[in-house]
């Protein structure tokens, strides 16, 4: 499969997880792909198993100089850019009455500034005319109210309403907007959750899953994106909720 031949497309958070899958599918589908991650030793492993089509670029992208850097390096690397796929984030729980303020900026840093920031740092290095894409990976814990994730779910729902306003201020150039809001897949983010007061995770309101519901494997998501990123020009999906079948929330 050839359908992205060509494509250059910047991924973040590309050390695991969704990141590392999409830039798994980018490949396969034929593009070329520059990671970002904090974790070096990931990303020469990364690119060693992807081969001359991948580069990797340590970054942690919270640094704005050093995402300044990171992007323009990663431009050079694939002789430009016409993607990019804002995959870094964390999760965090814990009681808004009792949490710490020093992790919730930096949280928001992470989930809601990094991302934007990868996106207008990538923009500067898009051509004028072609299939441009600026994909961002929120999550479905935008959407419904959960005791115990309240600063997640702030970050991930202000990224959505950043993410449209982008839209609508990237539609003249006809670049291409869309955000990604995933349920639960099985990727670190479920075992490397911050907890910011000591306590375990909140009880949730309602089971999260049917009996027998289950987390699934990050690939299909990614495809889902290089899928978003092969679309034909002119075209864009710009939100799309991807959950396993048996999650019932968020």
């Amino acid at each position: 499969m050839s359908v992205l031949s060509g494509r250059r497309v910047l991924i973040t958070g590309a050390s695991s997880g969704i990141g590392a899958a999409t830039a798994r599918s980018v490949v396969r589908a034929g593009g070329s792909v520059a990671l970002l991650a904090r974790r070096k030793e990931r990303l020469d492993d990364l690119s060693a198993e992807l081969g001359e089509r991948a580069v990797g670029i340590p970054c942690d992208v919270t640094d704005p100089e050093a995402l300044v850097q990171a992007v323009a390096a990663a431009a050079d690397a694939l002789g430009g850019l016409d993607g990019v796929v804002a995959a870094a984030g964390q999760s965090m729980v814990g009681s808004l009455a009792t949490g710490t303020s020093p992790a919730w900026r930096s949280l928001m840093e992470l989930n809601l500034i990094a991302p934007i920031a990868a996106a207008r740092d990538a923009l500067a290095h898009f051509g004028a005319v072609g299939r441009r894409d600026v994909v961002i990976v929120g999550s479905s814990g935008a959407l419904t109210t959960m005791p115990g994730v309240g600063v997640y779910a702030a970050t991930k729902r202000g990224l959505q309403a950043a993410v449209d306003t982008l839209r609508v201020e990237l539609a003249p150039h006809g670049v291409n907007v869309g955000l990604v809001m995933p349920g639960f897949f099985d990727t670190e983010i479920l075992s490397t959750s911050v907890v910011v007061d000591g306590q375990p995770p909140a009880t949730p309101m309602a089971p999260m899953f049917v009996d027998g519901g289950a987390p699934q494997p990050p690939e299909v998501l990614a495809d889902a994106i290089a899928f978003m990123l092969a679309l034909p020009e002119g075209t864009a999906i710009n939100e799309l909720v991807i959950r396993p079948t048996g999650q019932l929330i968020p």
